[in-house]
């Protein structure tokens, strides 16, 4: 291995699957895989849910990692092949992001830019003032200029005097990041990497083009939506809304005044959309808090009070893009993923309140066993598996093909991040 592969702690081995995780605040889902040319080749999956985490962080150490712990053995088991390493999807308020930029000096022969002084300038980005509790996540690189000419992807052996660097910087939470890899730890997985969830998302479901033209991506989640923002390839903003989907299913149990795994099952048949055919007339019938019956209610009030919900959750995105102005970045539309991404109707509201196109994302390009993850609920698990793919050979090949330095440096500053601990499964 090179400086940078062991900067990032992964073990490069070109035929060898990898685990995703996406460890999430109700559920655990893991994808055992590898990547045949631009295929993701799917060989095991596993999922486990748990009541280990409130508000998007982890509160009981030990059932989330005994959640890690079923899901990844049923992955591998299915699989049938052992597995070297794993990324682990991270998300939620404490993930915040900031873009920047730093200048420093051409250091090269005949004052010519060499790979270190990109990495230089990367790791000067990640210089940010930043809350004492929090550590940097990810760099990632958006742009070089040389002596004030932008637009620049690689300018290694370009000849000038000052370098500057753009990136988008994401921090964690320190307290959140070390819990997370501490659930992973305890379930007997070697952690390869946190990465920030809607990037890996991004990765499952978004074509190249998408993000060239501008897209926004949604993870809708069971107790937060993460969501970044690219705009001509790379990450121009990213954030967090506290509702997911255990908040539309508490408005409806709410407002009906019936039990929880109800409002569920009402959630799922009913959907967000007002405008269908036949709502007006229907009912949906549920059973009262109490025991004492059940009780009819109107359909298209409990469409009312899902649609509300949804709007709440995009107007909070929104108004984000609006003070940044960034709202009409989204050439390429919006992507819903995501588990709570199936309600029925989230597409039409979120049109009416980003001006975009909308469409629900699932992961594409997929071989193997297709069928069990081909929903958005397991775009962060299949995702976190491009990203090693991607990462892994942009390393291997970036001093043939130039034009991988942007995911190269990401590598090669490895060192510049804290990285988790982990052992081996047994």
């Amino acid at each position: 291995m090179d400086g940078s592969d062991r900067a990032w702690g992964w073990i490069v081995n070109e035929h060898h699957p990898v685990i995703g995780i996406d460890l999430g605040s109700s559920k655990v889902a893991v994808v055992v895989g590898e990547m045949e040319e631009e295929r993701l080749v799917v060989r095991g999956c596993g999922q486990a849910t748990h009541d280990g985490a409130r508000k998007g962080v982890i509160a009981s150490l030990e059932e989330v990692s005994q959640a890690v712990r079923v899901a990844a053995e049923e992955a591998e088991a299915m699989a049938s092949i052992p597995v070297e390493v794993a990324l682990v999807g991270i998300g939620g308020l404490p993930i915040q992001g900031v873009p920047s930029t730093a200048s420093v000096p051409v250091t090269g022969r005949d004052h010519t830019v060499t790979s270190e002084d990109l990495q230089r300038a990367l790791a000067a980005c990640a210089q940010v003032a930043i809350p004492e509790d929090y550590r940097v996540l990810d760099i990632i690189p958006c742009g070089f200029a040389l002596d004030g000419q932008s637009g620049m992807d690689y300018p290694v052996g370009m000849p000038g005097n000052r370098l500057d660097a753009s990136a988008y910087v994401l921090y964690a939470n320190r307290t959140h990041a070390e819990t997370v890899e501490q659930a992973v730890n305890h379930a007997a997985v070697a952690l390869g990497r946190l990465v920030f969830e809607p990037l890996a998302a991004g990765e499952a479901v978004l074509t190249q083009d998408e993000k060239e033209l501008g897209c926004l991506l949604l993870d809708m989640g069971y107790a937060t939506t993460d969501w970044v923002l690219f705009a001509e390839g790379a990450v121009a903003l990213s954030g967090a809304v506290p509702i997911g989907g255990r908040h539309f299913t508490a408005d409806l149990a709410s407002m009906l005044k019936t039990t929880t795994a109800a409002a569920e099952r009402s959630k799922r048949q009913i959907g967000a959309a007002l405008d269908r055919e036949g709502l007006d007339s229907a009912a949906v019938e549920v059973p009262a808090l109490g025991g004492d019956g059940n009780q009819v209610h109107s359909a298209a009030f409990a469409a009312e009070i899902l649609h509300e919900r949804a709007r709440d959750l995009f107007i909070g995105v929104h108004k984000v893009l609006v003070g940044q102005g960034l709202d009409r970045i989204p050439r390429a539309g919006v992507v819903l993923t995501g588990g709570a991404s199936r309600l029925e109707g989230l597409e039409e509201v979120a049109e009416t309140i980003f001006g975009h196109r909308v469409r629900l994302g699932v992961p594409r390009s997929l071989a193997g066993l297709v069928e069990p993850v081909s929903g958005p609920e397991w775009a962060v698990a299949c995702g976190l598996i491009r990203i090693h793919h991607n990462r892994r050979n942009q390393v291997l090949t970036s001093r043939e093909n130039r034009s991988s330095i942007m995911a190269w440096l990401r590598n090669a500053l490895g060192e510049f991040f804290e990285l988790g601990g982990g052992h081996d499964r047994v």
